[in-house]
């Protein structure tokens, strides 16, 4: 029992900062995160959000940081049960997951400007960049939730982090359509390249979840 608690120590704490975080990013611009919260049902914040050039605002700062810490709470967690079967906290994990996933966000970030520069499509890049940042975020505190079911509801049940992951992958496809559709003027003229930079930055990260997963 006592080695329960400390792992879930572990947990606990990763979880409180992310609440922390979305915490004092509402008390920040409280009607402007109730109005992020609506994103999937409103484009509104969307087209307003992406004509701004906050991105390293406090507000988009915490939510960013929120992003990735919960992600890489989820990841870990995934890779644990993978390897030994069972939910558990191994901070040295943790923390390698948490290295390893900014290093993906940041070189993938550096790769779609470079092809954005390279076929001339560098203004869809940085506004669909954007856009897609807005569903990210959004669905970084979604996580929050799904980690806290999986670790205190639904502890060592496979199906419902296959579940989880069902629910992310969905909730980032129905992120990429809208951004996308808010972006037409700018695909159609650009269709060849937006199809190779869609499948190569965008559909074969997800296909390789989905094999992992399945």
């Amino acid at each position: 029992m006592i080695r329960d608690y400390i792992l879930f120590d572990g947990f606990t704490i990763i979880i409180l900062i992310n609440i922390l975080l979305i915490t004092i990013a509402k008390s920040l611009n409280n009607s402007k995160f109730n109005y992020f919260l609506q994103i999937y049902l409103n484009n509104s914040f969307i087209k307003f959000n992406s004509n701004e050039n906050n991105y390293l605002s406090s507000f988009n700062s915490l939510l960013n940081t929120n992003f990735i810490i919960s992600s890489s709470l989820f990841i870990s967690i995934l890779y644990f049960y993978n390897t030994f079967g069972n939910i558990g906290f191994e901070i040295f994990l943790y923390l390698k997951t948490l290295l390893y996933f900014i290093l993906f966000i940041y070189s993938k970030y550096l790769l779609e400007i470079v092809i954005g520069w390279s076929f001339k499509i560098d203004k869809f890049v940085t506004t669909f960049n954007k856009q897609r940042n807005s569903f990210n975020k959004l669905i970084g505190i979604i996580i929050i939730l799904l980690n806290s079911l999986t670790i205190y509801t639904f502890p060592n049940s496979l199906a419902f982090l296959k579940i989880s992951t069902i629910i992310i992958i969905i909730l980032y496809i129905i992120g990429l359509y809208k951004a996308v559709r808010l972006n037409d003027n700018l695909v159609l003229p650009n269709m060849f390249y937006f199809i190779l930079y869609l499948c190569t930055l965008e559909i074969l990260p997800i296909l390789f979840i989905i094999n992992k997963i399945v």
